[in-house]
């Protein structure tokens, strides 16, 4: 498709998870700060919940462009590990290590290595997203305890972001579950968005892909879209971007109401009315307690340079 013709650079609504479009919504924003808060504490592990397409994956990705480039880092996409040998094989599969073919004690005994070395060389703990992290069973869960107990003589070894839908801070709650959820620090939710912030959200990402969104959709469309979504980030980009080529097909330079009732019409979203102005100002992203707390100790320690590396890229 192309995108020039609604004045944009590149497609606005991603199905993937993209920092670059990330949204600043007070939920959104609080959650990340709560999570570089518990890694500015040094706390063992953070819980990041909500409802599915709420954008929880997003914000622990925005987090990890946060941190310096020498804070090591582990991102699992999918936690659906029962066995503790299947959690400790997809960490060692993400740092690039030899998984296959070892026993549980060869893959916990390498994990171990790898975590002590890490903090050893860099000062500080690896950081380990688990999304989905829903799907963990209990004796994953416990064996995420135990790691967290490894030390060096600057700290723990191991910082523990789980991201999963509220159901995981329910288990927590429950009986047999007691130690782990001890060693969580902090308990961010991200809501969904309300009407403003949903409109809102429409048009930072048209703004983001360098639109100008007042000349992309028509008030009333984005406001149809934006009501119809639920709050839900996921849905919202899928409705605007059908919407977007619907209007294309149709020959249209702009998202006119019909492109959107249409839109809404083939993904079974039902318009719903509101009292709720559609155009609120765009938040304002803040700077993180957690970050800034981090970047003195660094220059403390190492001096200013260190202040100065550029973001790490984590490599497949």
């Amino acid at each position: 498709m192309d995108w020039s013709r609604f004045g944009l650079d590149r497609q606005p609504f991603r199905p993937a998870v993209d920092p670059d479009s990330y949204f600043p919504s007070p939920s959104h924003e609080a959650a990340l700060a709560a999570v570089a808060g518990a890694f500015a504490r040094r706390d063992s592990a953070v819980l990041l919940d909500g409802p599915t397409g709420c954008g929880k994956s997003l914000v622990s990705r925005k987090w990890l462009e946060h941190l310096l480039a020498d804070v090591p880092r582990v991102v699992v996409p999918s936690a659906r590990a029962a066995a503790p040998s299947e959690l400790l094989q997809a960490v060692l599969f993400d740092l690039g290590k030899p998984y296959q073919g070892l026993t549980e004690q060869e893959l916990r005994l390498a994990v171990t290595e790898c975590l002590l070395t890490a903090a050893t060389d860099s000062g500080y703990p690896t950081v380990l997203v688990l999304d989905e992290a829903q799907h963990l069973g209990p004796v994953a869960l416990e064996e995420l305890r135990l790691l967290g107990n490894l030390e060096t003589r600057r700290g723990g070894a191991l910082f523990t972001v789980l991201v999963g839908h509220p159901s995981l801070r329910e288990r927590l709650r429950g009986p047999g579950c007691e130690a782990v959820a001890q060693r969580i620090g902090a308990r961010a939710a991200v809501d969904l968005l309300n009407a403003s912030e949903s409109a809102a959200y429409l048009n930072h990402q048209l703004r983001a892909a360098g639109g100008d969104p007042e000349a992309v959709f028509e008030a009333d469309a984005l406001t149809l879209i934006a009501g119809a979504c639920h709050g839900v980030p996921r849905v919202l980009n899928r409705a605007a971007a059908l919407a977007l080529e619907l209007a294309a097909a149709g020959g249209a330079g702009v998202v006119d109401v019909e492109a959107a009732l249409e839109s809404l019409d083939r993904l079974d979203l039902e318009p719903v009315d509101s009292d709720e102005p559609a155009d609120a100002a765009e938040p304002v992203l803040l700077l993180h307690p957690g970050k800034v707390a981090e970047a003195k100790q660094v220059e403390a320690t190492d001096g200013p340079a260190s202040m100065n590396r550029a973001t790490h890229k984590r490599t497949a």
